[in-house]
């Protein structure tokens, strides 16, 4: 259905291209023309963007390393230094499935729905506070 209507876009966006501007804007002929080439392209691939029941859902898991003031030899990058204090930090990007059970799920809900004063984990050191 969503390629269908992507593809109708397309058509109807290169067909506009040739018809005489009413109003003269930034985009020319050329420009539209070239964007309902690329959204014919792009259609295929969101027509896949779906995620079947039972599928595994991956997240991205970003890791930080910081190394400032560690005196152990670095010899994981070859590249050019930038001579601050980033050569001394990393990023790691990965892909990970991401598994809550139920009773996590449940405490969540219940936190972002407002149920518990406290977030989940963190102990009160008082009552509910009073709304003056």
């Amino acid at each position: 259905m969503f390629t269908k209507t992507v593809a109708a876009l397309a058509i109807v966006g290169s067909a506009a291209a040739y018809v005489p501007p009413m109003m003269s804007l930034s985009a020319n002929r050329r420009e539209v023309v070239a964007g309902a080439a690329a959204a014919s392209v792009i259609a295929p691939l969101a027509a896949n963007a779906k995620i079947e029941k039972g599928d595994a859902i991956k997240a991205p898991f970003i890791t930080l390393f910081d190394n400032r003031g560690c005196e152990v030899k670095k010899n994981n990058y070859s590249g050019p230094k930038a001579n601050g204090a980033e050569d001394d930090q990393c990023i790691k990007l990965t892909m990970e499935s991401v598994k809550v059970s139920e009773d996590t799920a449940a405490k969540k809900l219940g936190e972002f729905i407002g149920l518990k004063a406290t977030a989940v984990g963190v102990k009160s050191i008082s009552g509910v506070t009073k709304k003056y």
